[in-house]
């Protein structure tokens, strides 16, 4: 069955169609800009148009081989896979794309793998990697497109090192980026991933015993789905409802964050999100032992308890193990059982106490790189 046309309302999608209508006649420019507009697709959450449309350009690709289109097409198969999985191969494809673009001499398209790049490695924790591939598209030519990306992973690096102006400025550039160049998909991005750093943030306090500003930052989640709904579509719209779930719990609504959890955390969990899914786990547990479902909470933090002796060190965020061991330490509380609790406690001190090293490791190394402030 062919997919019906993708009609988005962007500038980046109108430019694009614009220009894949004008080189009608240049077959090879054309199926590098249709690539370029099924990543747009893709980014939107066309998740089905833009694979009908990749597949039809890898076999164009193997009838008339051309470095430029199998370049971008690594990229875009590498993004397939960071969106659907997030990471499953994907930091392996886009390297590809990298390497070739640099042995080609594409410049805008070599920076906008070292930006994917950047971005895939903040969520793999690997700093040097986003150092490496930050610098890089900093000191390559101006590009609006991985300018706004790259921002992304450093506006989500400084609020990962807990300062917040330094993030704000970051997102702030990227904003500006992702205006330039007319792409709301990568706005909404942006916003996306400002308001989970935001929310992280909050959901941290509250464990650690400080609480903080739920209330209004619901009011921003809310309006990530409201923008995605105006640009046409959003890549991943498993992901707010959890996010709110999350601030939820925080302020104590317990049964409508469960309602959420049990709705969207299978699909996410299932999608790649394994490693935040552990606190998440611990969440619903939670939010069930405080609506009076004690054996489903135990049995559920028995499990999230059990899942996180999987995580290992260097791959995993140990913040998200802090996270769900202050959240395991309250359930084994609330069911009576003091002894779990208290290791559940012990193991959270522990675990927030290498977050704040990390944390304080990663401002000094990311400032020592000179990728404290963007460019004027």
């Amino acid at each position: 069955m062919t997919a019906g046309p993708v009609k988005l309302r962007s500038r980046l999608a109108q430019r694009l169609d614009g220009e894949i209508a004008a080189v009608a006649s240049m077959p090879a420019r054309e199926a590098v800009l249709q690539v370029q507009r099924a990543i747009l697709w893709l980014r939107h959450g066309r998740g089905a148009e833009a694979r009908q449309e990749l597949d039809r350009l890898q076999a164009r690709a193997l009838v008339h081989p051309r470095i430029e289109l199998a370049a971008w097409l690594h990229l875009a198969e590498g993004l397939t896979a960071y969106f659907s999985a997030f990471g499953g191969g994907a930091r392996e494809r886009v390297r590809r794309a990298h390497v070739m673009a640099g042995a080609a001499g594409l410049a805008s398209l070599k920076s906008l793998c070292d930006a994917w790049l950047a971005q895939m490695a903040f969520v793999e924790r690997d700093l040097d990697a986003l150092v490496t591939h930050a610098q890089a598209v900093l000191a390559g030519p101006a590009d609006d497109a991985a300018a706004c990306r790259v921002a992304s992973a450093l506006g989500m690096a400084w609020d990962r090192a807990q300062d917040e102006a330094a993030a704000s400025a970051w997102y702030a550039w990227g904003r500006r980026a992702a205006s330039a160049d007319g792409d709301d998909a990568a706005a909404a991005a942006l916003l996306y991933n400002q308001m989970q750093m935001r929310a992280l943030r909050i959901r941290h306090a509250a464990l650690m015993g400080q609480p903080g500003e739920a209330p209004a930052v619901l009011l921003g989640v809310d309006s990530i789905g409201h923008y995605d709904a105006a640009v046409g579509g959003s890549v991943r719209r498993d992901l707010t409802p959890l996010l709110r779930a999350q601030l939820l719990t925080t302020q104590g609504d317990f049964a409508e964050a469960a309602a959420l959890l049990e709705a969207h955390l299978p699909e996410a969990v299932s999608a790649g999100l394994t490693r935040v899914g552990g606190s998440l786990l611990a969440d619903l547990a939670w939010c069930w032992a405080r609506t009076g479902e004690a054996l489903r909470a135990r049995a559920l933090a028995d499990q999230a308890a059990v899942e996180v002796l999987a995580e290992d060190q260097p791959g995993c965020d140990i913040e998200d193990c802090a996270a769900l061991h202050a959240r395991l330490a309250e359930v084994y509380a609330c069911l009576g059982e003091s002894a779990l609790a208290a290791r559940q406690a012990e193991a959270a001190a522990t675990a927030w106490a290498g977050y704040a090293a990390q944390r304080r490791d990663w401002a000094g190394r990311l400032q020592a790189a000179g990728l404290g402030t963007p460019p004027r």
